[in-house]
């Protein structure tokens, strides 16, 4: 199967982990898929993910996406947090 990703990788994490090359696989893909996700769909499935897990308050959850937004992978720019409610909200 074509995963696109190094095949020996997935090889080397089964070894090293003692996991089964099945298991290793859909873990690199599901990695992959977070380090995919663009700024807007981070904030868009934060937001749902704080709202209804935590039901935690838009001005809570502003400044903790700011924070977070600031520690992914993707170079984010400096958002207001008008900013983040536009994107939320359009």
């Amino acid at each position: 199967m074509d995963d696109g990703f190094d095949p020996h990788f997935v090889d080397y994490l089964a070894r090293s982990l003692g996991l089964s090359e099945e298991v290793c696989r859909r873990v690199v893909l599901e990695v992959l898929s977070q380090y995919d996700e663009t700024l807007e769909d981070f904030v868009l499935r934060r937001h749902k993910e704080l709202k209804r897990q935590e039901g935690s308050r838009n001005e809570e959850i502003y400044s903790r996406l700011l924070a977070e937004a600031r520690a992914r992978r993707f170079s984010a720019p400096a958002l207001s947090e008008r900013q983040i409610r536009r994107m939320i909200y359009g």
